[in-house]
């Protein structure tokens, strides 16, 4: 049990995962989005999570956004362990710029 929980962790590694990228308008029109990646203790996964929510978000909003919070939650195993954490981001997409007109 506990190599199928190990390879489930290194497969999903810094992969990330979505909640079917639902959108929540705001009063201004804004799409704001819950984004997650899970990574474990290795060195620099949290880097590398970092870097996929970057990607993730970039393509979400098709322009640039705005990281409004994050949080890191722990996945502990059933003895207490950290086995993995999960990293959230809350981002707003910022309004694309209209194309400058010839």
């Amino acid at each position: 049990m506990k190599s199928a929980l190990s390879a489930i962790v290194l497969l999903a590694g810094c992969g990330s995962i979505a909640d079917d990228y639902k959108p929540v308008r705001t009063q201004d029109g804004s799409r704001v989005y819950s984004i997650t990646s899970l990574y474990d203790g290795s060195q620099g996964a949290r880097e590398q999570a970092i870097q996929w929510l970057d990607i993730n978000a970039r393509n979400l909003c098709l322009s640039e956004y705005a990281l409004l919070s994050e949080e890191t939650v722990p996945i502990m195993n059933r003895v207490g362990e950290v086995i993995s954490s999960r990293l959230i981001w809350e981002i707003e997409c910022m309004e694309q710029s209209a194309a400058p007109s010839p």
